[in-house]
């Protein structure tokens, strides 16, 4: 096995559900030691979320090392002090408030550990009038803009059916931490600090220039559906044997490339779309004439026709994504052994680094899973002091 990027790096994790816990998994995805503390007995919330009990969180939890603590509990604290003391990240997603009111509070855990770096996770950010309120994805892709831009103009904002929200704070939140180990490390600072992860002003932040065009003229943009203003013709097209195609098509380059493959010379002569703010003004006559056209054919036809010199695709399912062979070559989807549903598919590591590649080593299990590895291996705990802890209920 190739050396990892992150290895040597000790991250414990404190968390629930995803926009926490997945930011973790990034860094364990590339070879950093991170620990994550559920509750005993029920464990992360994520468990129980999903067709199949435990499933998700067995993905989403990859390669970490999950023990059981109870965090009400004196022993269970201190035990979590002794993890922190040895750390060099914190990741934690209560709800502003929760994690202090346990004494978790930033200056004790600053004042053991200097050189932490404490990835605080919440709704809305620690500070300001809405911090206490509890955030789950859909209210930050409701604040942060991202609801109002989604569907259609004359149909409810439509949620995307993933938790895009909290995927982007997981990510936003292993950037900073990146950011932070560079300066503790690099610049040489030597000290660690927090990080303030929101999940509404992680959708805010891919506004794109929507809070720009406000500030200059007052528009507020809003849903337009499938197609965008920007690129022409653009959107899901559904074609004569019931599959979608997505198409964007930007430039006037690729705009006569695609009407002459579509056999719509008109369309390239017709004065009213010379230029692409003239076809963005026109973007849904000209959607609407390349849907007559994927209407007429079936998918493998428009995929042919289109080649490879315009941007378009077949909209896949999971069984598309699993059956197709540039996956397949790029071993994007892989098959783990797992102690409680055998053989399972599941997305490979994400970024491809070629020199440090990151690997999944396994899958999250139960609840405890590596407490012996951890409060004994690690912190040096004896086979009776664990069993003391677990009769108690401590882990």
């Amino acid at each position: 096995m190739a050396r990892q990027a992150l290895e040597g790096l000790k991250v414990v994790e404190v968390g629930n559900i995803i926009a926490g816990p997945w930011c973790g998994t990034l860094m364990a995805d590339f070879g950093a030691r991170v620990i994550k503390v559920e509750q005993p007995g029920s464990g992360d919330l994520i468990r129980d979320m999903g067709r199949i009990k435990d499933l998700w969180f067995s993905i989403e939890n990859r390669n970490k090392m999950n023990v059981s603590l109870n965090l009400k509990d004196p022993k269970g604290k201190e035990l979590l002090w002794q993890l922190i003391e040895d750390a060099d990240v914190l990741i934690e997603n209560f709800r502003p408030g929760v994690f202090t009111k346990l004494g978790f509070t930033w200056e004790e855990i600053h004042k053991r550990n200097p050189r932490l770096i404490y990835n605080a996770v919440s709704g809305y950010g620690r500070t300001g009038p809405y911090s206490s309120k509890p955030g789950f994805d859909r209210m930050g892709l409701a604040m942060g803009g991202f609801l109002e831009v989604t569907g259609y103009p004359d149909t409810p904002p439509c949620k995307p059916g993933l938790s895009v929200s909290d995927f982007y704070t997981a990510m936003f939140g292993c950037i900073a931490v990146m950011f932070a180990l560079y300066d503790r490390d690099v610049n040489g600072s030597g000290e660690g600090q927090m990080i303030d992860s929101t999940l509404c002003e992680s959708a805010l932040r891919i506004q794109e220039s929507i809070i720009a065009e406000y500030s200059i003229d007052g528009a507020i943009r809003t849903r337009i559906g499938n197609g965008t203003t920007v690129t022409v013709p653009a959107g899901h097209f559904k074609t004569s044997d019931g599959k979608y195609l997505a198409v964007s098509v930007a430039g006037d380059k690729l705009y006569r490339v695609c009407m002459e493959k579509i056999g719509r010379p008109d369309l390239l002569a017709d004065p009213r779309y010379q230029t692409p703010s003239d076809r963005s003004i026109h973007h849904e006559e000209i959607n609407a004439e390349f849907g007559k056209w994927a209407a007429a054919h079936t998918i493998s036809e428009c995929l042919a026709i289109l080649g490879d010199s315009i941007p378009n695709g077949k909209i896949y399912n999971v069984a598309d994504i699993v059956a197709d062979p540039h996956y397949a070559f790029r071993e994007d989807i892989v098959e783990m052994d797992t102690e409680q549903f055998g053989k399972i598919k599941v997305q490979n590591v994400a970024p491809k680094m070629l020199g440090t590649p990151g690997q999944i080593r396994w899958l999250g299990g139960k609840v405890g899973r590596f407490n012996e590895e951890v409060y004994g291996g690690l912190l040096g705990l004896s086979d009776q002091e664990l069993q003391d802890l677990q009769d108690s209920g401590v882990i």
